[in-house]
C-alpha cells in the first residue's frame, strides 16, 4: 500500500528529467534512467489528485489545485502557487516543463511559472477549454495543445501552438468534429495528432511545426493512444495494433499486431513497441512484428514508463500472482519481462491508480486514492509495522 507511518526521503536525490507528459516531445514514454531496484514507499506530497507529476533532476512538480514544487529526495515542498481554479473543477493541463518555464493550461488561459520560485511569468487569455495535455518542441520555442474552442452550435476542436517565451498565439489547425484528449507529438519539424474528418472518420494528422500547415493525412479504425513520433516512424495504437507510418510522407510502414484488444498505452524505444493491453503488458518488435515477452494483467491507468533495463507499468495484481486483483506499480524486466518488483494498493475500500507512473534514476512517482499527492517508491526496506 502507498501509505506509509512518516515520510522518508530516498537513498538518493533522483536525476533525470521528465518534462512532459509520455517524457518527451516525441511521446515516447521512454527515458534513459535506471529505475530502483526495489518499489517502497518513502514520501508523499504535493496537492496533485490526477494530473502525473513532472520530473526536472532534482524537483518534482505537482499539480493540484496549486502548482507545488516538491524536493526529489525528501518530498520537502520548496513552494506552492495557488492557482485560483474554481470550485466547478475548471480544466488543467498536465503542464510542460523547459529551463526557464512552467507551462499550464486551464479553461480560457495559457500561463507560465518561474521554475525557481514559481512566480507567474505570463499569462495569455485563450478562448476555450484545454482537452488534453501539452507538449513542448525539442527546440523549447513552441507548445502545442488541444483546445476546444466556442462555437454558437458546436464547439471547434483545434491545436494551438504558442511561444514557449511569450504566450502569444503562433497557429492554430482545425481538429474539426472530435478529438482524443491526449497529447500531439512533435519531432523533426512536425507535429503528430489524432482527430476526426467531418463525417467522425478517425485520422492521424501531421502539421507543419512552423505554421500548422497540412502536410498529411491518413485513415484510422478507433485510435486508443496518442502518436508516438521518432526516427523509426509515427507509432499509434489502433485498437488491438500498433500501426507505423513514415515521419514526412505518411506512408503506412507496417502494422504490429497485438492481439484482439483494446490498445491502452504504447512506449517505444530501441526498436521494441511496450504495449499496455486490455489484458496485459507486453514487447513487441516494431521490425517484424515478433512478441518478445507479455504478462496478464488488467492496465490500471493509461500509460507507462520505459527506463535503461526496467518498464514500469500500473497494472492489477493478477500479474504477480496475487489473491486479489489489486491495482499495482510493477517493474518488469525490459529484456525479458520477468517482475523486479510490484507494489500493491491495498488499503481503501475501493483502490485505484490515478495517473500513470513517472520514473526517475533512482525513484518511481506514482499516485493512488491512497493519499491525496504524488508517492515516491524508491530502494528502502520495508516500513516497520
Amino acid at each position: 500500500m502507498f501509505t506509509s507511518n512518516e515520510n522518508r526521503p530516498l537513498p538518493e536525490s533522483p536525476t533525470g528529467t521528465w518534462l512532459q507528459s509520455a517524457h518527451d516531445a516525441g511521446n515516447t514514454g521512454a527515458s534513459n534512467v535506471t529505475v530502483p531496484e526495489r518499489g517502497t514507499p518513502a514520501w508523499n506530497g504535493g496537492s496533485a489528485e490526477t494530473i502525473p507529476p513532472l520530473v526536472d533532476e532534482e524537483t518534482v512538480y505537482s499539480v493540484g489545485d496549486a502548482l507545488v514544487a516538491l524536493d526529489a529526495q525528501t518530498g520537502e515542498q520548496q513552494w506552492r502557487t495557488n492557482l485560483e481554479v474554481d470550485s466547478s473543477g475548471a480544466p488543467l493541463t498536465q503542464p510542460a516543463v523547459t529551463g526557464e518555464h512552467i507551462l499550464l493550461g486551464s479553461t480560457g488561459r495559457l500561463m507560465s511559472f518561474d521554475p525557481a520560485d514559481g512566480s507567474k511569468q505570463w499569462t495569455r487569455t485563450i478562448d476555450g477549454v484545454p482537452i488534453g495535455p501539452m507538449t513542448v518542441a525539442p527546440d523549447l520555442s513552441i507548445g502545442v495543445v488541444p483546445f476546444e474552442r466556442p462555437q454558437q452550435d458546436d464547439p471547434v476542436l483545434e491545436l494551438v501552438a504558442f511561444s514557449v517565451a511569450s504566450g502569444e498565439t503562433e497557429w492554430t489547425a482545425p481538429l474539426r468534429a472530435s478529438v482524443r484528449t491526449t497529447p500531439p507529438a512533435v519531432f523533426d519539424e512536425c507535429v503528430y495528432a489524432s482527430g476526426y474528418t467531418e463525417d467522425e472518420t478517425p485520422i492521424l494528422r501531421s502539421f507543419a511545426a512552423e505554421d500548422g500547415a497540412l502536410m498529411w493525412e491518413r485513415t484510422l479504425d478507433a485510435p486508443t493512444t496518442p502518436p508516438v513520433a521518432t526516427t523509426d516512424g509515427v507509432f499509434i495504437g489502433d485498437d488491438g495494433a500498433v500501426l507505423v507510418y513514415d515521419p514526412k510522407t505518411g506512408e503506412h510502414r507496417t502494422s504490429v499486431a497485438v492481439a484482439d484488444r483494446t490498445i491502452r498505452a504504447i512506449a517505444v524505444a530501441d526498436v521494441t513497441v511496450f504495449v499496455l493491453g486490455a489484458d496485459g503488458l507486453a514487447a513487441v518488435s516494431a521490425s517484424d512484428g515478433s512478441e518478445r515477452w507479455s504478462t496478464d494483467g488488467d492496465p490500471q491507468a493509461d500509460g507507462l514508463a520505459v527506463g535503461q533495463n526496467t518498464v514500469v507499468a500500473p497494472i492489477s495484481g493478477d500479474a504477480f500472482d496475487l489473491e486479489t486483483s489489486w491495482p499495482c506499480i510493477g517493474a518488469f524486466d525490459r529484456i525479458d519481462g520477468t517482475t523486479r518488483w510490484y507494489y500493491a494498493v491495498d488499503d481503501t475500500f475501493d483502490p485505484t491508480i490515478s495517473a500513470p507512473p513517472v520514473i526517475a534514476d533512482g525513484a518511481v512517482f506514482a499516485m493512488s486514492n491512497t493519499n491525496s499527492g504524488i508517492t515516491a517508491l524508491g530502494d528502502l526496506p520495508p516500513n516497520e509495522e
